[in-house]
């Protein structure tokens, strides 16, 4: 039984919906990758740089953002 590991970076994920929810996932990582810097680190500041901007596509400017608007529940 192989367990998919996709699941575990599923960002279409319905937690995910809130605007500032996004918000706060692309900003902390930003903000790692940088704190990664500064404590002289380059190694783990590029995966931190690297999520952090596909968060910002994914939510923001991919041609799937509208999932993002869309209300959770069929009747709201």
């Amino acid at each position: 039984m192989a367990v998919d590991w996709r699941k575990n970076f599923d960002l279409k994920h319905p937690s995910l919906k809130p605007l500032w929810v996004r918000i706060l996932a692309v900003v902390l990582s930003a903000g790692w990758a940088i704190a990664e810097l500064f404590i002289g680190s380059p190694f783990w500041a590029i995966p931190f740089a690297v999520a952090a901007l596909y968060m910002a596509y994914v939510f923001f400017l991919s041609p799937d953002r509208h999932y993002f608007n869309e209300p959770t529940e069929p009747g709201a």
